[in-house]
């Protein structure tokens, strides 16, 4: 019996993955990496992407797609705008709630005002959305309200993996703030 297993489950495991699975992706033909696109070329295709959405703006999808193309090409204003263009979708969905004050933030003063207003939006959809748990502490850190800061921050710090870069960042971030609610901040936070 166990002779029959062995010589079955190898052969039943190849004959499922023939019906159910992808066989073609055991050619190495087929795993060979594809050519990388050129700058010039994802630059052509964003700008498609903002024309067609100038022809047809009734598109939230796209411009949610555009918002994040201009995000990665480090256009944050233009990926603020096409934030705007999309609230349809951006006011159902915490993270791009969070993507849009961001980008505010980076092209505008920070996150005062309308950033701010984003941010409260999506942690009342998701109150655990690190993201945005992560900006509202940097939110209130900005506006030297450092005990408001650290409790956002331990909110997050909780949601990180224990040992990460980013638990460290933000363990650090937390006891800034602490010890600058307590009068004893760094020298170099007292001057902001």
């Amino acid at each position: 019996t166990a002779l029959i297993i062995m010589i079955l489950l190898p052969l039943v495991g190849l004959g499922g993955y023939g019906l159910l699975g992808n066989p073609r992706a055991l050619d190495p033909a087929n795993t060979q990496p594809q050519p990388r696109m050129s700058a010039d070329q994802i630059e052509g295709m964003v700008e498609k992407l903002a024309e067609r959405l100038k022809q047809n703006p009734d598109d939230p999808n796209g411009w949610v797609m555009l918002a994040r193309s201009y995000k990665m090409m480090g256009r944050y204003a233009e990926s603020a705008e096409a934030y705007g263009h999309a609230t349809a979708v951006v006011e159902k969905d915490a993270m791009l709630l969070a993507d849009f004050a961001e980008m505010l933030a980076i092209s505008g003063d920070g996150f005062k005002g309308k950033p701010t207003e984003l941010i409260n939006k999506a942690l009342r959809l998701d109150p655990k959305n690190p993201k945005a748990l992560a900006f509202a502490g940097t939110a209130e850190f900005e506006q030297k309200k450092f005990s408001q800061a650290a409790i956002y921050w331990e909110q997050l710090l909780a949601l990180v993996p224990p040992e990460s870069d980013l638990a460290r960042s933000v363990s650090n971030s937390i006891a800034e703030a602490k010890s600058l609610a307590s009068g004893k901040g760094s020298i170099m936070a007292r001057a902001q």
